[in-house]
């Protein structure tokens, strides 16, 4: 579907003509609909942070133009159970473009010639598949271990969440997730859906210290957002053990899968919302989400 015609419903004038500006912007047309009983032909609407009763504008919505995508327009959070996607407020139009062209499917247009290495992403997280990141595996450990670089792993899962986790709930919670990761992560970085709940996100030239930095940036996101869960507001977290591997010394995929597994399970034992680590011989002292750096750990290539 291409979407060409948009609405925005937001009860505030300045608002409304702040979204509306920022849709044409992005080469959309936004039509004069104001109210759900008004949409007709839009291929895109956007629901305002104004509205009180979002949930049952978004139904009405839904009744009205059930083909239309639909966009919860907020401040902060990262989901709505009720829309098909957030859009962050104030609206960039370059953002705005991106979130349109991943909801389009071009049916005429051929893919891009991927790169060497490059394969199919799962659509739901855009994350590589599973398939594909077992091929890049190999290659990536033996080329780190050939020519010394340095090569990290994180083992990524949610902490515990009070109350029933039913199937949209966890679709939601890894949406969200594959987000923070998306924007934590360098293009030459492999993130994998290991299983429901866990991401195993594979690092190449990236040292102990560089993993750290990125595995804390992906816990301060993931914990300053908020979901809507029916009438509940969540407020989730993420534990993370990382590993890695030391230009000279021999080691494989599996030990630092379990030296970041050890310290997943040390991270989550400890309340969770916090990055832990072990070395081959030592486990190294709790790393909070947010604590300093250890002084004896190099500082991070190409990190920042």
């Amino acid at each position: 579907m291409t979407i060409k015609l948009a609405a925005v419903i937001e009860p505030n004038a300045a608002r409304y003509k702040a979204v509306a500006d920022a849709l044409k912007k992005a080469g959309l047309k936004v039509s004069a609909a104001r109210e759900p009983e008004q949409l007709g032909r839009e291929q895109l609407v956007v629901l305002g942070g104004s509205l009180k009763s979002p949930t049952r504008v978004a139904r009405e919505v839904r009744r009205h133009a059930p083909e239309a995508v639909l966009f919860a327009g907020q401040a902060k959070g990262f989901k709505a159970p009720w829309a098909d996607g957030v859009l962050p407020l104030p609206v960039s139009p370059n953002d705005l473009k991106v979130r349109l062209a991943e909801r389009q499917k071009p049916t005429t247009t051929a893919a891009p010639a991927p790169r060497p290495g490059e394969g199919i992403l799962d659509l739901t997280t855009s994350f590589y598949t599973f398939a594909h990141f077992k091929e890049v595996l190999f290659v990536e450990v033996k080329r780190a271990r050939r020519y010394g670089f340095p090569l990290a792993l994180a083992l990524v899962a949610f902490d515990p969440i009070s109350g029933r986790m039913d199937p949209e709930l966890q679709t939601q919670l890894m949406g969200g997730l594959a987000l923070a990761i998306r924007r934590s992560l360098r293009d030459t970085d492999y993130p994998v859906q290991q299983s429901a709940d866990r991401v195993l996100l594979l690092m190449p030239h990236t040292d102990l210290a560089g993993s750290l930095i990125v595995a804390r940036r992906i816990c301060e996101r993931v914990a300053r957002a908020t979901l809507q869960a029916g009438d509940t507001v969540l407020h989730p977290t993420i534990s993370v053990g990382v590993a890695a591997g030391e230009p000279g010394r021999e080691y494989g995929f599996s030990d630092l899968v379990r030296q970041a597994q050890d310290g997943l399970t040390a991270a989550m034992s400890r309340g969770g919302n916090r990055v832990e680590f072990v070395t081959p011989t030592i486990e190294a002292s709790p790393t909070p989400v947010g604590a300093p750096l250890p002084p004896q750990i190099p500082s991070p290539s190409g990190r920042g």
